[in-house]
């Protein structure tokens, strides 16, 4: 076995096992949108249905977010090997962001290799320092632990990547690499900003090559056309411009903020420039400017965007910077793929609310892992070799270390706890509790205080898919019933004093048992007789069991 193969499979191992480790309990439970991918994948797996009882559908109607369909059906190889389990949940996404290790690897490689003066270059070295970054990449490993769609998105259009840098050598490539980008529009909403500015940009740096290969070249365009012909039918329907009018930037607070600015400085200063320059129009754009700024911003990348450590380690910065000058002047016209596809990969974020969103913009990890890789290699070779150990190796090393030990104690120590609550820690907890106790109880009423019950009592409750799409819905089946979330229109709300929750229950002499928000019962307590209090893997007395007072 050659030399960089080792490397390249410690590597690889490496990768996998930050990805795997303790993944059933890092973050501390399902979120409520893992929890409704996995049940989705094992409703198909069980009856070829969606839970809305949808044949095989390309959008899945879940919260009324419409989520695409990539991630669902990805996942139910994983849940009908674990079955209604974290791991049946998270497998997936795990594997793939493990894989993606491989791609960094061979999308430097090829990027390296291709002829030219490149030759001077050594392409196993600038690839396994690539992938090696990847591998311990905070952005990646978060999101490749939880069962996120864009993971799903990032991996395919990766491969896509690889295939247009295979085909500068190869046209044959092309087809594969159109396959891939059709196939990662199914996965996530943003590859959708990303792709054109891929496709342009291989266009420009290719077109010769296409022209004396039409065949070929008209082949790869229509089997890309066909691959998200079926996806794109649904793109212009309600649910296909649902989930993007929910994060339109137009709903973003600070746009709000920003047109109020204008608006004023405009009424205080009338005259043609302040109308040209502040108005609504100019304060989206002002807005979309903001947003992207704080994505890209050097407080989310290094300290913040992985909510209690950075997107990538501190220790980078120096890398990050020698690899981004390197890869500037680097002469190999392929580079330009993968600095369009990372500038483009923070438009998603420009374009919607709630910013700065490491999810969303997490198609562009590997740019910053490939810089990083580059500008190590550079930075050792710049050291007299009889010194490289001590002034580089060693200190590397250590550095090393020490991030790698910060990262460990804020990804799987800090985080969880701080933050149980917002993975939905207590879910588990409370369904497990509930199951134990229902043959007590004739009616069995979960609050909606944080988040809409009845999909975490189908998957954790393991509920048959083809009883709950003939007798079930959001708000209950059998002996269960589900109140609303506080955002929900037109909900049974507890945390309402004005509400009588003597409503739910069934006539006496039938027991009625409530699952309440620890502070929907302290608000209502003296309605309720205490019975109970589950806590989650972290955060105490999440959930309240109780009866109502007589």
């Amino acid at each position: 076995m050659k030399r960089t193969h080792i490397f390249l499979f410690i590597i690889l191992l490496l990768g996998t096992i930050l990805r795997f480790y303790r993944i059933t309990s890092v973050p501390p439970s399902l979120s409520h949108d893992e929890t409704a991918i996995a049940y989705n994948a094992y409703s198909i797996l069980k009856t070829g249905k969606d839970e809305y009882g949808i044949p095989f559908p390309l959008l899945f109607r879940s919260f009324d977010d419409y989520k695409l369909p990539g991630m669902v059906y990805a996942s139910v190889p994983a849940v009908a090997a674990f079955g209604t389990t974290a791991m049946g949940a998270r497998f997936t996404s795990a594997f793939l962001g493990s894989f993606t290790v491989l791609l960094v690897y061979l999308l430097v490689h090829e990027l390296f290799s291709v002829s030219g003066k490149s030759r001077q270059y050594t392409p196993d070295v600038y690839a396994l320092s690539s992938a090696f970054f990847f591998a311990i990449s905070p952005w990646h490993i978060n999101f490749s632990r939880q069962l996120f769609e864009s993971n799903g998105a990032l991996f395919f259009l990766t491969l896509a990547v690889y295939m247009l840098l295979r085909s500068l050598r190869s046209i044959r490539f092309l087809w594969l690499a159109a396959l891939f980008m059709g196939v990662s529009v199914y996965f996530y909403y943003s590859v959708r900003l990303v792709l054109p500015f891929v496709i342009l940009v291989y266009w420009l740096i290719n077109k010769k090559t296409l022209a004396l290969h039409k065949p070929v070249t008209i082949l790869s365009l229509c089997l890309f056309v066909l691959t998200i012909l079926p996806i794109g039918s649904q793109m212009f329907t309600r649910g296909g411009l649902e989930r993007v009018s929910i994060v339109s930037l137009v709903n973003d607070p600070n746009y709000y903020k920003w047109k109020d600015v204008f608006i004023r400085f405009y009424a205080a200063h009338q005259n043609p420039v302040t109308k040209l320059f502040f108005n609504q129009k100019t304060a989206l754009v002002w807005t979309a400017a903001d947003n992207y700024w704080k994505n890209i911003s050097p407080l989310q990348v290094f300290a913040s965007g992985t909510n209690t450590y950075g997107l990538q380690h501190p220790f980078e910065i120096p890398f990050i910077m020698v690899g981004l000058l390197f890869f500037i002047s680097f002469p190999q016209p392929g580079k330009w793929l993968l600095i369009v596809w990372f500038f483009a990969s923070f438009l998603p974020g420009a374009l919607s609310t709630n910013q700065p969103n490491a999810l969303r913009t997490l198609l562009g990890s590997p740019f910053f892992s490939v810089c990083s890789g580059i500008g190590a290699v550079q930075i050792l070779k710049s050291i007299d070799e009889r010194k490289r150990l001590w002034y580089g190796v060693v200190p590397f090393g250590l550095m090393l270390l020490y991030f790698l030990y910060t990262f460990y104690q804020s990804y799987f120590i800090v985080n969880p706890t701080r933050n149980a609550l917002a993975f939905g820690d207590g879910y588990e907890q409370m369904i497990r509790y509930v199951k134990m106790h229902e043959s007590q109880y004739d009616r069995i009423v979960i609050s909606g205080y944080y988040w809409r019950p009845y999909i975490f009592m189908l998957y954790w409750g393991g509920t048959d898919p083809e009883t709950y799409q003939k007798t079930g819905s959001r708000q209950g089946w059998g002996k269960y019933v589900f109140t609303g979330a506080e955002w929900d229109k037109n909900e049974i709300f507890l945390y309402d004093s004005s509400f009588d929750p003597g409503t739910l229950m069934l006539p006496k002499p039938a027991k009625t048992l409530f699952i309440l928000g620890r502070l929907e019962y302290e608000r209502n307590q003296e309605r309720y007789l205490h019975l109970d209090t589950i806590s989650g893997r972290h955060e105490p007395a999440v959930f309240i069991a109780a009866s109502l007072k007589q």
